[in-house]
């Protein structure tokens, strides 16, 4: 296979240099810091009150092929690419986020679960009808059994 390359299109801010409570950081607030030169890229997405947020993982631990889901060892370990764990293959985190404010290249949000420095890699609108097929059904969907 070729080699891929991304290139960074800004950082996060926020107070947590080292990983913590996922849930701490989740309730925190952040800041998407954008490359100026991405200004004009941002036009209409004051429209979105949620973002599709992907960055790297770039405080990741390495890659592990089983691990305890939520670091947690009470609970058995699964395949890394049946969690959300970031000793992943290729070290990228996904999350959706609120967004607060949008002041030029700086975004402020809620739940962002990435560390201050953290290198961004895209963000895009948050559309249910394409990003959640289930909805919110998905609780009720036999194949969605996060404790197993």
């Amino acid at each position: 296979m070729e080699e891929i390359i991304y290139h960074p299109i800004g950082i996060v801010e926020n107070e947590f240099s080292e990983p913590k409570d996922p849930k701490k950081i989740r309730n925190s607030r952040s800041f998407l810091v954008l490359d100026p030169i991405y200004l004009p890229a941002l036009e209409g997405l004051e429209r979105f009150r949620h973002l599709l947020v992907i960055f790297h993982l770039d405080r990741a631990p390495g890659y592990r092929e089983r691990v305890h889901p939520m670091g947690d060892p009470s609970i058995p370990e699964r395949g890394v690419l049946a969690t959300r764990s970031p000793c992943r293959p290729n070290p990228l985190g996904t999350t959706v986020i609120e967004v607060v404010a949008i002041e030029g290249s700086r975004i402020e949000v809620t739940g962002l679960d990435a560390l201050n420095g953290t290198p961004l890699l895209d963000i895009k609108p948050y559309e249910e009808h394409f990003d959640s097929p289930l909805g919110l059904q998905r609780e009720r969907d036999p194949r969605y059994r996060p404790s197993e």
